[in-house]
């Protein structure tokens, strides 16, 4: 079998299965998170100020919650927080008219450079996401550029009186050309059905093309063992000139 998997043939039918897989899975993923998003933000939100305080962190209960905040961005402490080579999260502390400063990530690009991430509004914007906690306090020193994190902490924006906790933006107004975070959370409530159903369908794509795989390399498989010439071939026994061997010959003399 693994000689089989090793033919140039086997070999590009694999990777093209293993492309077809991963980008199946990439749209049903997106499909899942736009269900999540349509859901986010018709859902009845909280004031973020009810939930995310400079006082203490985050409540477990609150978790996801769907919370809506007014505020002018502090584009003077934004980060961003690599994701992969080619995904950070643009971060940048919001200032309501009172309160403490939020967090907000409001979407992903896929370089430093992207024009995204100087695309900021100067005047009062309004934000509808969910509240997710910090990861902690930084630790060892980061390798990444200045400006850049790998994860999303307090101590991280260096805001005085910043709130224990963060918003990921589903909807932003003024609108913004950016990408939103897919929220790690989800608040409870029903999910948009279409959006779900297309997600399950590209997972069901997925395990057809595992079939179909498996069904074309075990063909191959059985057709090349049965063109081996090692593989032994018995002619069968004519029935009509075979010799009964159960009756004993007479012998003359």
């Amino acid at each position: 079998m693994l000689s089989q998997l090793i033919k140039p043939k086997w070999i590009g039918l694999t990777l093209a299965a293993l492309a077809l897989m991963g980008a199946f899975a990439a749209l049903s993923m997106w499909q899942w998170h736009r269900a999540q998003a349509d859901q986010l933000a018709q859902a009845p939100a909280v004031p973020a100020s009810a939930v995310l305080s400079s006082e203490s962190p985050l409540a477990v209960a609150d978790y996801g919650a769907v919370v809506e905040i007014s505020g002018v961005f502090d584009a003077g402490h934004q980060l961003l927080v690599r994701q992969s080579d080619s995904s950070y999260w643009v971060v940048t502390p919001l200032k309501p008219a009172a309160g403490a400063s939020v967090a907000i990530a409001r979407g992903t690009v896929g370089s430093p450079s992207d024009p995204g991430v100087t695309d900021l509004p100067s005047g009062l914007v309004t934000i509808r996401g969910v509240a997710q906690p910090f990861e902690g306090d930084p630790g060892t020193p980061s390798s990444l550029p200045a400006g850049e994190v790998d994860r999303i902490t307090r101590a991280a924006f260096g805001v005085p009186g910043l709130a224990q906790g963060w918003i990921a933006a589903v909807v932003q107004r003024p609108s913004s050309s950016l990408t939103p975070v897919a929220p790690p959370l989800v608040a409870a409530g029903g999910l948009r059905l279409q959006n779900v159903s297309y997600a399950i369908q590209w997972v069901l794509f997925a395990a057809f093309v595992i079939f179909m795989w498996w069904r074309m390399f075990r063909d191959d498989l059985a057709d090349t063992r049965a063109g081996d010439p090692a593989v032994a071939t018995v002619a069968p026994i004519d029935s009509a000139t075979a010799t009964d061997r159960s009756t004993p010959r007479k012998e003359v003399y």
